[in-house]
């Protein structure tokens, strides 16, 4: 009996002659606190799954999505870096986002002082107008007012338990790959956002108004004349045209600068969307336009359908850079449309795979996904990210209130109508 003790005492200082003082000691506390219910990892046909992505998050929760994660190290999060770059704040942006606000909401109330100076307009140009038409204008100012100000159908939409916009016959655009060593995440969501917005305009159903030369005011029914082959921003010609050097796209980049862009410089550049077809007036022949995306690459800029000016755009919370609350997130959400949200990457998320994504990683924002809805069931935002579709559910995913910091300095932008 001594001789058996003896040989595996031998045995043991053979090991621990081979294992390092670390890993002996993180294996020992290992085996004291994995006792919790284990995480599906990786897939069916991986035998031996790597170590799951590292959680964060509070209290006993578990995780709740799907990953195919490795212990994370200094090479890693080189090699994450280096594939998808850094989603860099620029300088003073907190303060700039001041200005911004104020921007959109001057340009709410000059549409609210037009229609009140049009009804000045309107009395020059009818003199010997009947009371019961002066009756009638005034109840289409008032009308046209209270669709610029009544919150009714804005707060039966938040309340929903559930929301998604491609439900709600607007298209978020095809699930794009923003390419290795390229960060343009905030391209890609940016024009996104402002073609969706773009679509939610054009099929409002709110009734649209339009004041006239002699003070008239037309009142627009709800307008559903958006078709899938209108004109529409695309990531490829905000790129070639926006003020950024070549050298300079793949590296960084902010989706407030591309707001900037659309609003107060050039516009929106507008082109067909992917797969448009038309009759050639030259040779009689069919064309098929395709949009293309290249990484880092600056093309002429020559968008198809030139440029349109986007109305407005603004930061969901003020300051930016603190966590909007999901009310917050929501009402913008539906005033506005799909919204650009940072939100921090790391491994796990690089690694997500399906599920409700609550790593609770409250590090800095360093990309940028389109906010597309909610589930109160869930408790999570839907957002569609730019990896592809091989990244989570179909380039889609799930992230949980408040996890990783996401709607960190989210924004909307309203496109224009005409």
């Amino acid at each position: 009996m001594k001789k058996i003790n003896f040989i595996r005492l031998l045995a043991l200082a053979g090991l621990l002659a081979v294992l390092p003082v670390n890993d002996f000691a993180q294996t020992r506390r290992k085996r004291a606190i994995v006792r919790k219910k284990p995480v599906t990892v990786g897939s069916a046909q991986q035998p031996k799954p790597e170590l799951q992505c590292t959680t964060q998050t509070s209290g006993n929760e578990e995780m709740t999505y799907l990953v195919g994660a490795g212990k994370l190290s200094k090479k890693d999060k080189k090699r994450i870096e280096d594939s998808w770059g850094k989603l860099i704040v620029p300088q003073g942006e907190t303060e700039r986002a001041k200005e911004i606000r104020q921007n959109a909401i001057n340009f709410r109330q000059q549409k609210i002082d037009t229609i009140v100076e049009s009804y000045k307009i309107w009395e020059k140009f009818h003199p010997n107008a009947t009371g019961e038409e002066i009756k009638n204008r005034l109840a289409d100012q008032q009308q046209a007012i209270k669709n610029l100000t009544d919150n009714a159908i804005l707060k039966k939409r938040v309340a929903e338990k559930r929301w998604d916009w491609r439900e709600q016959y607007i298209d978020v655009g095809p699930v794009m790959n923003q390419g290795e060593r390229c960060n343009t995440c905030w391209a890609f969501a940016a024009t996104s956002a402002a073609a969706a917005s773009q679509q939610i305009i054009s099929m409002q159903n709110l009734m649209d108004y339009r004041v006239m030369d002699r003070g008239e005011l037309l009142i627009l029914p709800p307008a559903f004349s958006y078709w899938a082959a209108n004109p529409e921003p695309f990531v490829q010609d905000l790129l070639n045209c926006m003020p950024i050097a070549e050298k300079e796209i793949c590296r960084s980049g902010w989706h407030g600068r591309a707001f900037d862009f659309m609003v107060y410089g050039e516009g929106m550049p507008m082109a067909f969307a992917d797969g448009y077809s038309d009759i050639d007036k030259k040779t009689g022949k069919q064309i098929t336009y395709r949009r293309l995306y290249k990484p880092g690459q600056k093309l002429a800029c020559r968008p198809h359908y030139g440029f349109r000016k986007a109305n407005s755009w603004d930061y969901v919370n003020s300051p930016p850079d603190l966590l909007p609350t999901v009310e917050q997130l929501k009402t913008a959400l539906i005033e506005h449309g799909p919204l650009v949200a940072p939100i921090v990457y790391d491994k796990c998320l690089e690694r997500y795979r399906g599920g409700v994504f609550n790593e609770k990683n409250l590090d800095r924002i360093n990309h940028a996904v389109l906010l597309v809805g909610w589930d109160d069931a869930k408790e999570a935002w839907l957002v569609k990210n730019s990896w592809g579709e091989e990244w989570g559910e179909k380039g889609f995913g799930w992230i949980k209130y408040g996890s990783n910091n996401i709607g960190v300095f989210a924004a909307w932008i309203d496109a224009a109508k005409d």
